[in-house]
């Protein structure tokens, strides 16, 4: 009886051990690259989102550090006729050394200054955990998506309790010529978060899905010999990523105009496609699954 109870006692002390192992393997095991452009295409939805918002509320980007956009200085009141102002972060850092263009808040340059040094530093960060973890494994997806719902979720915060204004030109003080410097703290969070995503599509090998600007995709497309080809995965990705930023442009201006709108509500909307993105990672493909199937 003894050595019965002896022999079975190993066995009910490690119940719990093969369960553990399995979930440990899953979480570890790396995912079906093939597919990976669907998740990437949202984000390039989300880039859309968040960056119409922000650019409407602080004129600043987060993620596309270039673009075009129609739209009159933060002045008041505001010009007869509006600029067109084509340029990004990093053509608004250089032409705010001259105070341009004419009508400008003097804070535009930090504001550009601080986006693109927290772009590159979520890079950074995120660069170093998939050299380290593995960019295409499933827990490292899975801790970096929802690293970037937190960074969403704390700037959309701000925003909600009104530690951050989200119509600045409208907000009390401090100003600075039109502009509420408290924008600034919000910024980094939205930004390196962009930076993350740019990194996670060159991680996973879709260089053609930058999630966040467009030039390269124009560009690409345009200098496609196949464009027009029956069969060509590059294109179709590269003009999905287009329409999906320029979707989610459409939808932060849509959600902007109506009554109960606005950026918080766009961030918070950022935040939940963000976190189930990172949820879909648990279920996503394994590698080697279905690899037999047409691209």
């Amino acid at each position: 009886m003894e050595d019965g109870a002896s022999e079975s006692a190993p066995l009910l002390g490690g119940k719990g051990r093969p369960s553990r192992a399995r979930a440990r393997a899953y979480l570890t095991e790396k995912v079906r690259v093939k597919n990976a452009y669907i998740p990437l295409l949202i984000c390039c939805f989300l880039t859309g989102l968040i960056d119409a918002a922000s650019y409407s509320a602080w004129s600043v980007f987060m993620g596309m550090q270039t673009g075009t956009l129609r739209s009159p200085p933060l002045t008041s009141p505001p010009p007869v006729s509006p600029l067109i102002t084509s340029a990004g972060n990093t053509i608004f850092l250089a032409l705010s050394t001259f105070n341009l263009p004419p009508g400008s808040d003097s804070l535009k340059w930090a504001r550009s200054l601080v986006s693109i040094a927290s772009l590159i530093f979520g890079s950074l960060l995120t660069g170093r955990l998939y050299s380290r973890f593995t960019a295409t494994r499933r827990a490292t997806l899975i801790c970096s998506f929802f690293a970037q719902t937190l960074f969403i979720a704390i700037a959309a915060l701000l925003v909600h309790t009104d530690a951050v204004p989200e119509s600045p030109s409208l907000a009390p003080s401090p100003f600075a010529d039109g502009m509420d410097k408290r924008v600034m703290i919000a910024i980094p969070f939205l930004a390196a978060q962009s930076g993350a995503q740019v990194v996670t599509a060159k991680s996973l090998g879709f260089g053609e899905v930058p999630t966040t600007v467009l030039t390269s995709v124009y560009s690409d497309l345009g200098a496609d010999v196949h464009i027009l080809g029956a069969k060509n995965w590059k294109r179709d990705r590269r003009v999905g990523a287009a329409v999906m930023m320029l979707m989610g442009g459409i939808c932060a201006g849509w959600i902007s105009t109506r009554e109960g709108g606005g950026l918080r509500v766009v961030l918070w909307l950022g935040a939940g496609i963000k976190f189930l993105l990172g949820l879909g990672w648990l279920i996503f493909q394994a590698e080697g699954k279905g690899d037999n199937d047409d691209a």
